[in-house]
């Protein structure tokens, strides 16, 4: 049965409730840094620790789905990369969590990789797709022919029947070439998403904002062709982390969780602040309820959304307090793509005359 118009869906109801309460829904686990391309905005930061074994990533699983996650998503680095990729998904699904897969569709250029995928039963595989052609693709992954194989890749998955999402972050590079991107998305069958914000490395490292798309065309993007490449939708005003009827900026330590290749469980995969390691702790479910860390990092994501709503492009922000902190050395510190992006959408609303600023409710 479908939702009546002007009511929220069960599905929505549970996500509002699961948040404003801090039940994680879902996890992530980091299986690996390694991966065979050289992405020159790649937010990870190997410290060279050992990666856990198959076994210790087994145990972290069943930890895991002893919390009550719905859905787990293996990523990495490029989580084919491990060898026991195979096993450690097949974990996943015999623990009864649905399975989503982060790659760069490299090694699913073997069709039987992609079969294998398909075997699994994932919920979808996310794919990076950097540009419509191979210059623009293969110049950002640093792979020469890495486009041929990332496509290759996504055409085997729709012919094994799995859904496929498509992730661009825009950059200097690609940012004339969405258009195309979008057109050849469509003709892969796959759904497309852009990420107009580029981060530093999860050590601090700014080397990767030097490929940030340039403020003209932010302009651009955000108004005109936002309803082109967005299919009549305007542009958003409000977190998309966090829903509309929750006081918190996003769902950092509260609607999931990360774990990290070494073991350590962080309140999301940008805010690096380990509330322990899941080899280490008798119960993850003991961790989520009384960790300082993730206290903190609830009470922080409280107070942004509070600063938020005082800014005059407040309603507008897309904002990350892992990036915050790891550009401007504080969670709260507005730093610039943000401004640019709040900035852009404002003028982007007023020029399509879609009215003011979205109110929010307490739960």
């Amino acid at each position: 049965m479908s939702t009546p118009p002007g009511e929220r869906s069960p599905y929505t109801r549970l996500v509002e409730k699961a948040f404003s309460e801090a039940i994680p829904l879902s996890a992530q686990l980091e299986i690996t840094f390694r991966c065979n391309h050289r992405c020159a905005f790649c937010y990870n930061a190997p410290s060279g620790r050992p990666e856990m074994t198959t076994r210790q990533v087994c145990e972290a699983l069943g930890k895991i789905a002893d919390l009550g996650v719905l859905y787990l998503t293996l990523t990495g680095g490029e989580p084919l990369c491990r060898e026991d990729f195979w096993e450690i998904a097949s974990e996943v699904r015999r623990l009864g969590m649905a399975l989503r897969i982060y790659t760069n569709g490299y090694l699913v250029a073997d069709p039987a990789v992609a079969r294998r995928i398909a075997g699994l039963r994932p919920l979808e595989a996310e794919v990076s797709l950097h540009g419509s052609k191979p210059g623009i693709h293969d110049a950002l992954t640093g792979v020469r022919g890495s486009f041929e194989r990332t496509v290759a890749g996504v055409r085997n998955l729709r012919g094994s029947g799995v859904r496929v999402q498509l992730k661009c972050p825009i950059t200097r590079l690609n940012q004339e070439d969405l258009r195309a991107i979008k057109s050849l998305a469509l003709s892969l069958d796959s759904y497309l998403t852009f990420d107009a914000v580029v981060t530093p490395r999860d050590d601090g490292n700014l080397d990767p904002l030097a490929l940030r798309p340039d403020d003209g065309f932010l302009e651009k993007y955000w108004g005109e062709w936002y309803l082109e490449l967005h299919d009549g939708k305007t542009p958003p005003r409000n977190e998309p982390c966090a829903p509309d009827r929750v006081e918190a900026v996003c769902g950092s330590g509260r609607g999931g969780l990360t774990v990290d290749p070494y073991g350590e469980v962080l309140p999301c995969v940008a805010m690096r602040r380990s509330a322990g390691n899941i080899l280490e702790i008798e119960t993850l479910a003991k961790v989520w309820r009384e960790s300082p860390v993730l206290e903190e990092v609830r009470a922080l994501a409280v107070e942004a959304r509070r600063r938020l709503d005082a800014h005059e492009d407040g309603p507008y922000f897309s904002f990350c307090m892992g990036v915050a902190e790891k550009q401007t050395g504080d969670p709260l510190g507005l730093y610039p793509q943000a401004e640019i992006n709040a900035r852009a959408v404002r003028r982007a609303h007023g020029r399509l005359g879609t009215g003011g600023a979205a109110g929010r409710k307490t739960p």
